[in-house]
């Protein structure tokens, strides 16, 4: 009989070896789901400001006069840019037409937003049809009770895609108007636009504050008669944004601009801001942490071997007169932990998998069947999990090797039991 067959037959029959390796896969299931749960978190937030954001945003002075020509062609021809579109970005509120704040703005009839304009070939890219945003004659329609709209032309109303949540929140239907409220040099622009469809990107907080229409109605709306105040810049594979941002920044450097037309360059790690930043310092030490689990879980081991050691001196002691070395019986611990250590790592992948692939209803099951995650306070609808290969690896790994190396005490401890005392108890 090996010793490792051996030791395989002593974790069967000892209920308290199978105990250690229960509380090592709870340790490793948390950790695996905790950590696939918060890289899906931290994805998830980088591709939704990477994905309407672009890689890097050029940001032009509004006090500028230049044409678009005089940024969009120097952009274009800087050495990794994959596409620039331009953008016109105006903050406001929005809200059902007919609402007490077209009247009065300090009401709660309205919500604040940010309604970008965009061009048909960007339309694509964020989710959109690019048909919505064709330009047509049609002109920005100022809503009704104000003095121009006898005068304005009998059209509908330019279109509007909104975010699904805050068109739910609004009780908006497609098709239905809505009144936007922009600010230009503190003085309050009205329109009304036409809910034409609405976008969903899975955050919460994208769907509640974003809005989608034609770059001239926005320009309008924004008081830009340029037409434009953001260049989106997106890089060909294999470019990173700093590098990118760097090459733009040179490039607009060199086309003569005056210090007030000098746009501001920011990469879509600069307009994450806070919250990127804290979610990636917080997933170092939050696996860290979580990881002290799994060494408490290993650490259990120990005793438990130790246990085992005094309660198998008997055996000990006939393994040593069958001419058993120190080394084999340090061999044999070492073995009976690694024995442990993959069961209980392998269940507790297995329970972790479990726990990540059903979350949701985890989720439910926890909350006593309402949502413990809620979007408004974790920006996404849905908890968004992402297994990493890498990750999972070095967790095998780590708790691999600390439970072998808390196997090495009691393994030391066994070699030094005299051979005598163990057959004979004395």
């Amino acid at each position: 009989m090996s010793l490792l067959h051996l030791g395989w037959q002593w974790f069967r029959r000892r209920p308290v070896l199978i105990a250690a390796a229960g509380g090592l896969a709870l340790g490793v299931a948390v950790l695996f789901t905790v950590l696939a749960v918060f890289n899906g978190f931290l994805g998830a937030l980088q591709s939704s400001i990477r994905d309407f954001a672009g890689d890097v945003v050029v940001q032009v002075p509004k006090r500028s006069e230049r044409p678009l020509a005089d940024y969009l062609e120097p952009v274009r021809a800087v050495p990794g840019v994959a596409s620039v579109h331009p953008r016109a970005v105006a903050f406001g509120m929005v809200g059902r037409r007919g609402a007490r704040a077209v009247a009065d703005l300090r009401t709660a009839d309205l919500t604040g937003l940010v309604v970008v304009g965009i061009d048909p070939d960007e339309a694509p890219a964020l989710g959109a049809d690019p048909a919505l945003f064709a330009e047509t004659s049609e002109p920005l329609r100022p809503p009704p009770g104000d003095a121009d709209v006898a005068r304005a032309a009998p059209s509908p109303p330019p279109p509007l895609v909104l975010g699904r949540a805050l068109a739910e929140r609004l009780g908006l239907e497609v098709g239905d108007v809505l009144e936007v409220v922009g600010f230009s040099g503190g003085e309050p622009r009205r329109a009304s636009f036409r809910l034409a469809a609405t976008f969903a990107t899975g955050r919460f907080d994208q769907e509640m504050d974003r809005a989608l229409a034609r770059r001239a109605d926005v320009a309008r709306l924004a008081d830009r008669p340029r037409g434009f105040s953001d260049l989106v810049v997106r890089a060909k594979p294999g470019v990173e944004a700093a590098e990118l941002a760097a090459r733009i920044e040179q490039a607009l450097a060199s086309a003569s601009l005056a210090s007030h037309e000098r746009p501001r360059v920011r990469t879509w790690r600069d307009l994450g801001g806070q919250l990127l930043r804290a979610a990636e310092d917080q997933r170092g030490l939050l696996g860290t942490v979580f990881f002290l689990i799994v060494l408490v879980a290993a650490y259990q081991l120990l005793a438990t071997l130790l246990l085992t050691v005094t309660e198998k001196k008997r055996d000990l002691g006939v393994l040593r007169a069958l001419g058993a070395t120190p080394l084999r019986v340090v061999s044999f611990f070492v073995g009976l932990a690694a024995v442990v250590g993959a069961v209980g790592i392998a269940v507790g992948l297995a329970l972790g998998a479990w726990l990540v692939h059903d979350i949701h209803r985890v989720e439910l099951l926890l909350g006593g069947g309402k949502p413990i995650f809620l979007p408004e306070v974790y920006h996404f609808t849905e908890i968004p999990t992402d297994v990493d290969p890498a990750s999972t690896l070095v967790l095998v790994a780590a708790t691999f090797a600390a439970t072998l190396l808390f196997a090495l005490v009691p393994a030391l401890r066994a070699t030094r039991v005299p051979i005598l005392r163990a057959l004979f108890g004395r």
